[in-house]
C-alpha cells in the first residue's frame, strides 16, 4: 500500500489520501474517468486539509502571518504601512452541494449612509463584494468571498487573499477616519 501520491504535473510527492498536489495544486490523478465519476467533494474533511495546507503555503510564500481560530483560518494581509486580516473558512456548500472556502474581511462598522456607494463599488469588484454582515451581535461592513474548494489553487487563493484584504483596507481606511483596525 502506498503512503504517498505523485503528482503527474509537478512530480512533488503528497500524502496518499491527497486529491490535489500541495505543490502546484493540480489533480493528483491521471485518470480522466476518476475525475468525471466524482461527486461534489465526496470526502470534505480530506478536500479541507487540501485546501488549508494551499492557503497556509500561499501565506508562507507570501510572507502573510497565517494563525488558526476556532472557525478556520486567519491570515494577516501587509499592505505597506497598513495591515488587513482576512477569515477564511471550510465549513460552506453552495446551492448544489458543492464545498466553498469563504474569505472574510472587517472593514467597520455599519452605518447605512455608507450603502448605497458600496453597492456602487460592488460591481468593479473582481473578486468578493461588500455585505452587512452581524459579528458578536454587532453589524459590520465586510468584504466577503466565495472559491469552490475543488478548484482552488495557488494562484486564485493568493488573489482572493489580497484582493478581499486591500479592497476591505481601503474602506476601513475611509470609515475609521485612517485608523488601522482590522
Amino acid at each position: 500500500m502506498s503512503t504517498s501520491v505523485v503528482c503527474p504535473a509537478c512530480k512533488f510527492e503528497n500524502a496518499a489520501a491527497t486529491r490535489f498536489c500541495i505543490q502546484c495544486g493540480m489533480s493528483t490523478t491521471d485518470d480522466p474517468h476518476d475525475i468525471a465519476d466524482l461527486t461534489p467533494n465526496p470526502r470534505p474533511e480530506v478536500m479541507q486539509a487540501e485546501t488549508a495546507a494551499l492557503l497556509r503555503r500561499v501565506a508562507h510564500e507570501s510572507g502573510y502571518k497565517c494563525s488558526d481560530t476556532k472557525a478556520g483560518i486567519r491570515v494577516t494581509i501587509p499592505l505597506g504601512d497598513r495591515k488587513q486580516r482576512v477569515h477564511v473558512a471550510f465549513n460552506g456548500q453552495d446551492d448544489e452541494g458543492h464545498d466553498i472556502i469563504s474569505f472574510l474581511s472587517v472593514c467597520g462598522e455599519y452605518d447605512g449612509k455608507h450603502n448605497q456607494r458600496l453597492l456602487h463599488l460592488n460591481s468593479r469588484m473582481t473578486y468578493g463584494a461588500f455585505a452587512i454582515m452581524t459579528i458578536k451581535g454587532k453589524e459590520y461592513f465586510v468584504v466577503s468571498a466565495n472559491q469552490l474548494a475543488e478548484t482552488a489553487d495557488l494562484p486564485e487563493i493568493r488573489k482572493i487573499l489580497f484582493d478581499v484584504a486591500r479592497c476591505a483596507d481601503r474602506i476601513e481606511h475611509r470609515l475609521s477616519g485612517g485608523k488601522d483596525i482590522f
